[in-house]
């Protein structure tokens, strides 16, 4: 028995024998079989017999392996559960129906929840009548049964014993006692039951059982119908993940007959507290509620207040919902010059300007007439990829050269940055994202005030420091992200806001919101331009996280609602659920053109950047050098000057002399 865990010790204590009432014939080889049969291991006998037929059940029992304790209750009716909780395997009990104190034991055992799928009871019916019904009534109408009751009263009938099941749907629902015929046990063919397989397939029909379920609706309305729950069109204050259990409880509903009486609360998740504010998990952990017509995500210190149903009924995920920023320079990239905007025809006429002007100190250098309108005709003709001239000459010794480097540097930097742009634009918007804030650090050091959908989790978040909602474990940046955006941030409006009210926030812009894609992307798709979707962005806050539907701890219900859920989720009913309330995001439509990211273009401009400068630097070279030029140019005029102009003056002095001579 080391190796199972679990030790039962055989203890019988034997007082004065007085009144002795033997066990019904064959009882021991009845209960040895039907423990066996339910693949039982350990059983504890409630007995009032003498120790003569207590050893002869241990004996049988012993055949078949199974470990028995035996517990007088004669004058002891003390109920110790301690016997009965171990739960990783079957636990039979046996009672002597025939015994005077069977009712404390019956009682306490309902107190306890011990009447469940773990516990397998066999009840000997006493001598009143030819059957077990009026033993039934008796000891068995007023008890907490359930739909997961396994109990068995076996009625001897001569030559053989007629085994009576006995459950009920619901006992605290007001449901009636079931009473149904099991089958038989005989000494030569054995345990032969009449009702095989599953329990829960022979109990499919709950006769209109009346469950109490727990929903959540964040601004009760002051009329409720069920059918709010189960609409698939968006209903103000109702989650999707709630009206996707909705439907698959509906399923369940329809076919296994029972229904539901609605309690609506505010907030999922609530202190066990009695004084605390009502909500799904506390109302389940007081037993005000059986199951949660809802979900939730689920931490480990919640699993000491409620179970839980798998498989998980869908995915819980939370973003911050803005628009791009369209100005300052941030770890975020911004917009820059959306294609055809204003900015764009004002930059181009800012440049256009920059040019006349650089062309017309050109053309005066030059002296040439006119030369405004020079500049500013020829920087009008490049534009239109026309080329210009005035038909107008310039003195030889006057050059064009630079007025012809210039209009080429103009051209070839304006195509080239045209080029780049344009380039740039289009291969952006087909291979890359969107402009967006990428981490919790570029929300953290954007200009955006956040705001938040008024929801449980999120005031839960907000109120206890420490509680990592959101990421699950802790956090430095969710901390960080509390205390500087929420905490310590100037504030122009409430913190918490109504989906309508945040979405128009943020569709003014400055804001980010926080709340469901479901429930975001209903007002987005009727109130957003498609500029506005093009400008629109998110960031993930809450990564996709499993949300499981709730029940009482240690819930009768639990292993019915596990294994329904698991045939619908094999059926295809959750992927069919979730898909008629998917959170579908408005898509851009493409029409609209995207801006280019500051940080996408700057490498051209920086480009433009150092070659503004190497014109410059190159300008002022050039200047050195034609002065150092000139300069020298002079010296060899002088020079030259001197070699011819010295001859000729030496002739005609010796001229003059000889004339002067002459006339003497």
């Amino acid at each position: 028995m080391k190796h199972l865990g679990f030790l039962l010790v055989v203890t019988i204590t034997i007082s004065a024998v007085r009144n002795v009432i033997s066990l019904k014939p064959a009882a021991e080889r009845m209960a040895a079989d039907y423990f066996h049969f339910k693949n039982v291991k350990f059983v504890c006998y409630f007995s009032c017999e003498i120790q003569h037929y207590n050893m002869q059940l241990v004996r049988k029992l012993f055949e078949h392996d199974i470990r028995i304790s035996v517990k007088d209750i004669r004058e002891d009716t003390t109920y110790k559960p301690i016997f009965l909780t171990y739960r990783k395997v079957s636990v039979g009990v046996l009672l002597d129906g025939n015994c005077d104190n069977i009712i404390p034991i019956l009682n306490e055992a309902s107190r306890y929840k011990q009447f469940d799928a773990m516990h397998v009871w066999l009840v000997l019916s006493n001598e009143n009548g030819n059957n077990a019904l009026d033993f039934i009534n008796e000891h068995f109408c007023d008890l907490n049964l359930s739909v997961n009751a396994d109990i068995v009263v076996a009625d001897y009938r001569g030559t053989h014993y007629l085994f009576t099941d006995v459950y009920n749907f619901g006992r605290i629902q007001g449901n009636h006692l079931e009473r149904v015929s099991a089958g038989t046990w005989t000494e030569a063919s054995g345990v032969r039951l009449a009702v095989k397989g599953f329990q829960y397939y022979n109990r499919w029909d709950f006769h209109n059982l009346t469950l109490r379920a727990v929903s959540v609706i964040r601004d009760r309305p002051n009329t409720f119908y069920p059918e709010m729950l189960t609409d698939i069109q968006y209903t103000a204050g109702i989650s999707s993940m709630t009206k996707i259990v909705a439907q698959l409880l509906k399923l369940l509903m329809e076919q296994h007959n029972f229904r539901f009486n609605y309690t609506i609360v505010g907030r999922w998740i609530g202190e066990p507290a009695r004084n605390s504010t009502k909500a799904v998990t506390n109302t389940l952990f007081w037993g005000e509620q059986d199951i949660s017509c809802t979900c939730a995500r689920i931490f480990p210190k919640w699993l000491e207040w409620v179970d839980i149903f798998y498989p998980p009924a869908t995915n819980l995920e939370t973003k911050f919902y803005y628009l791009i920023p369209d100005k300052g320079v941030g770890d975020y990239e911004n917009r820059f010059l959306s294609p055809l905007s204003a900015g764009v025809w004002w930059g181009s006429f800012a440049a256009g300007i920059l040019c006349v002007l650089v062309l017309t100190v050109a053309s005066l250098f030059e002296s040439r007439p006119q030369a405004a309108i020079y500049a500013f005709f020829s920087v009008l003709a490049a534009i239109c990829q026309q080329a210009y001239d005035d038909f107008q000459t310039l003195e030889e010794r006057f050059s064009s050269q630079g007025r012809r480097v210039t209009l080429l540097v103009i051209g070839l930097t304006s195509m080239l940055l045209y080029n780049y742009y344009t380039s740039s634009v289009v291969s952006w918007l087909l291979n890359a994202a969107a402009p967006t804030i990428a981490t919790m650090d570029g929300l953290i050091n954007s200009d955006l005030q956040l705001i938040f959908e008024d929801i449980g989790y999120t005031r839960g978040w907000l109120d206890n420091p420490g509680f990592f909602y959101y990421s699950g474990y802790k956090n430095v940046k969710e901390d960080e992200l509390r205390e500087k955006k929420v905490t310590r941030a100037k504030r122009t409006v409430p913190l918490m806001q109504r989906v309508e009210d945040g979405i128009e926030l943020v569709r003014k812009g400055g804001f980010a919101y926080h709340t469901e894609p479901y429930t975001a992307n209903q007002v987005i798709s009727k109130t957003f331009e498609d500029r506005e979707l093009c400008a629109l962005g998110s960031l993930q806050m809450m990564a996709p996280a499993y949300v499981y539907i709730m029940a009482q701890k240690q819930s009768p219900y639990k292993e019915f609602f596990i294994w329904s859920l698991m045939r619908l989720f094999e059926r295809g009913h959750y992927t069919a659920s979730r898909a008629r309330v998917a959170a579908v995001t408005p898509a851009c439509s493409g029409s609209t053109p995207r801006a280019l990211a500051l940080g996408q273009a700057a490498p051209a401009f920086f480009l433009f950047f150092l070659l503004i400068l190497l014109a410059v630097f190159i300008l002022i070279i050039e200047i050195i050098w034609h002065r150092m030029e000139q300069k020298k140019q002079a010296a060899i005029n002088r020079s030259t000057y001197k070699k011819s102009i010295a001859p000729q003056r030496g002739r005609v002095i010796a001229h003059i002399t000889h004339r002067a001579t002459l006339r003497t």
